[in-house]
């Protein structure tokens, strides 16, 4: 079993399936971290597979301009309802909008076979190593 760097057993928490999401498309879900519930979304960007916190860096309100829906028209970025801001959906950096340089809080992921999985799912956000996506073949 994985361990964090405090010794402790990292829990993964499902979240869906690699052939749930087409691309452009995203997916709401709750987690858990740092004891507290966080909302999110799993956006699936030409292929791959990123997760963010729903929460603009500008003003800490949600992403979503009608629910669940996060990409621009064209499905190349992730747009904040409020002020507009668009984001790279790879890296959930600001290219655009009242937060730019800013980006969206990053949460990792492991594919294993079809299923994807937050990784070290019940620690704060702040807190993950790494924000890249580890695929596991099952």
């Amino acid at each position: 079993m994985s361990r964090r760097k405090d010794g402790e057993p990292i829990k993964r928490q499902l979240i869906g399936s690699v052939h749930e999401l087409a691309h452009g498309t995203s997916k709401k879900f709750m987690l858990r971290a740092g004891g507290r519930d966080v909302q999110a979304l799993l956006v699936n960007y030409g292929g791959e597979f990123f997760a963010f916190t729903n929460r603009c860096p500008h003003v800490g309100i949600t992403l979503d301009w009608v629910d669940n829906q996060f990409f621009s028209v064209d499905q190349r970025y992730l747009m904040c309802a409020n002020h507009g801001a668009v984001f790279e959906p790879n890296t959930g950096e600001c290219i655009w909008g009242p937060c730019v340089g800013l980006s969206l809080q990053s949460i990792a992921l492991e594919i294993k076979g079809k299923r994807i999985f937050v990784r070290d799912a019940d620690s704060p956000i702040e807190s993950c190593d790494s924000v890249k996506t580890i695929r596991e073949e099952s």
